[in-house]
């Protein structure tokens, strides 16, 4: 009896290591860990491949991030490149032989490349090196725009092959669904021809350049005398009327000189504000940033000094991240505002009087944004022994550089 059993035991044990031995196995089961890529650290809600992230991650090659209403990310690789995601950004990031590649969904993105950097809008690729600095952004389904804020930057259409190089304080809007991409205003503004010049008058045939000397015609004309008078007499009325005409000429080309001037003042103008505009949603968005880490420290501080029973500094956190939410609100309103502008600029409408408006609205959220920077950082200072209250500090935004209307002459 027992050794029947031991047979049956024995033999279910062969069974199932034949099993085991001749499964065939996928690649994927021993598959080596993917690269580390560089460092996260977000603020506000962030998701990481697909999963809510606190406050700093590990980013593998092709991972996933997206900075959802409110939220920021950055990079920081370990070739010392650093990436920006703003809020409601959603792009992959990976990595082959030519280097780190972002491809990008939705939302803005930021960066400074110190290594090869690819960001993929597609159909357009865009590419940075050498400490190049710049955005790239998704403003629809059919539009993105890419700005280069230091360095080179090289877009190239994935399709057709052509690629162009942006230099420092350049921008181009690019065509998602047919591939074009327009010409920035400083490029159209470099084709406006000059001044027509001034017709100059012309020694007649038959006549010498000057002095007193005379050529054949001159002695036929002396020689002639009493029988020229009348050519001569008809030669000074065609004279006049070419004097006439001459006048009439020159008037016309005041005229397209002035016409041509005040296209090229118009064309400056429009770049001045179109760089105005850039200025300030770059500002704008530095004070969103700001608010969100606002936000979230006093988030913290709240919940660890209510954890301490001090009620009355607990009060004054929760002011605080409930002040910046709201700025942080009206911020969003204005950067919606300022987007729709920043189209109609590029489309060659818009005036100075709507950017002016836009630019006294920042100005204010700047320091209120900037005040509440400030408090918080009074406030975790002075709460530094509590447990669980956040270290560091949120610092204060600048105002944008714009240019003023004596720049743009």
């Amino acid at each position: 009896m027992l050794i029947s059993d031991l047979r049956r035991i024995v033999a279910v044990a062969l069974v199932l290591t034949t099993t085991f031995v001749t499964m065939p196995l996928s690649a994927a089961d021993f598959s080596t860990p993917r690269p580390v890529i560089g460092s996260v650290s977000a603020v506000g809600p962030v998701d990481l491949r697909g999963i809510g992230m606190s406050q700093e991650g590990t980013l593998f090659a092709g991972d996933s991030i997206r900075a959802r209403e409110k939220g920021y990310a950055k990079i920081l690789m370990g070739t010392g490149s650093k990436i920006e995601f703003f809020e409601k950004t959603d792009a992959k990031v990976s990595r082959d032989e030519q280097g780190v590649k972002i491809a990008m969904n939705t939302g803005t993105v930021g960066f400074t490349a110190r290594t090869p950097l690819r960001i993929d809008v597609l159909p357009f690729e865009v590419t940075a090196t050498d400490d190049a600095a710049g955005n790239v952004a998704i403003m629809s389904s059919k539009t993105a725009g890419v700005r280069a804020i230091s360095g080179k930057v090289t877009v190239r259409n994935l399709k057709t092959f052509e690629s162009f190089v942006l230099m420092k304080g350049q921008e181009r809007l690019l065509g998602l669904t047919d591939g074009t991409h327009s010409a920035s205003l400083a490029e159209l503004a470099s084709t406006v021809p000059g001044p027509i010049p001034a017709p100059r008058p012309q020694t007649p045939a038959g006549k010498t350049g000057g002095g007193l000397a005379m050529d054949s015609g001159a002695w036929l004309a002396v020689i002639g005398g009493a029988a020229v008078a009348g050519i001569a007499v008809w030669g000074l009325v065609v004279a006049l009327n070419n004097r006439d005409d001459i006048k009439d000429l020159t008037a016309s080309v005041n005229t397209l000189n002035g016409t041509i001037t005040a296209s090229q003042a118009a064309t400056a103008a429009a770049l001045k504000n179109i760089s105005n505009a850039s200025a300030i949603a770059n500002t704008v968005a530095q004070q969103q940033a700001q608010l969100a880490a606002v936000s979230a420290l006093a988030g913290q501080a709240q919940l660890a000094l209510t954890a301490a029973g001090n009620a009355a500094a607990a009060a004054t956190a929760a002011s605080l991240s409930s002040q910046a939410q709201a700025s942080a609100t009206r911020l969003n309103a204005l950067q919606s505002q300022i987007s729709a502008l920043q189209a109609q600029l590029a489309a060659g409408g818009g005036s100075s009087a709507q950017l002016t408006a836009l630019l006294q609205q920042e100005e204010i959220e700047r320091a209120n944004s900037n005040n509440l920077a400030n408090a918080l950082n009074t406030l975790l200072n002075a709460n530094r022994n509590t447990p669980g209250v956040p270290t560091g500090s949120v610092g204060t935004v600048g105002g944008p550089n714009v240019a003023s209307a004596s720049e743009a002459e």
